[in-house]
């Protein structure tokens, strides 16, 4: 039973006043009614807020080993990468050290050229350098060839000038 049936109940002998009585019943009824739902009480917030705190307690638990887990995954790929520097750095080492190899030999090869090639050209050098002199003496044997021919025609001139002006004078 309502609370208008209960003041109607109470107030049968003065119908007025139960009419006002139960008209303000209902309106406090209608918007009273509306809350209690919405209204919370001290328990229960206090309920809520364990609820909250029990829930916070698993997130962190949760959160805990999830990050755990990613510390574990963070480590093993860690070791993983790891691995991989090392091993790449063990393959660039030997490649380093086959190349510089490679470049050691090269280079004995161009040692051993430069010197076949020094040598090669120190004997031309040496050749040209007997040609040239061989050449310098022929020039030189024409020169005092050309010049004996030249100076035994120069007194054969002379000679033959003199004769003629001695002959003349005579």
């Amino acid at each position: 039973m309502g609370l208008s049936a209960k003041i109607l109940n109470a107030f049968q002998d003065d119908p007025k006043k139960a009419e006002v009585l139960v008209e303000i019943a209902e309106i406090i009824e209608k918007n009273y009614i509306k809350f209690p739902n919405n209204i919370a009480t001290k328990d229960d917030i206090e309920l809520a807020k364990s609820e909250i705190q029990l829930q916070i307690k698993k997130l962190e638990s949760d959160t805990l080993i999830k990050l755990k887990e990613l510390d574990g995954k963070i480590e093993n790929t860690k070791i993983e990468l790891e691995g991989k520097i090392e091993s790449t750095k063990k393959e660039l080492e030997g490649k380093i050290e086959t190349t510089k190899k490679e470049l050691e030999i090269k280079l004995k090869e161009l040692d051993g050229k430069i010197e076949t090639t020094k040598k090669e050209l120190e004997g031309k050098i040496e050749t040209t350098k007997k040609e040239l002199e061989v050449k310098i003496e022929q020039v030189k044997s024409s020169l005092l060839k050309w010049s004996f021919v030249f100076w035994i025609t120069q007194m054969a001139t002379l000679l033959g000038i003199l004769f003629v002006v001695l002959n003349i004078k005579s």
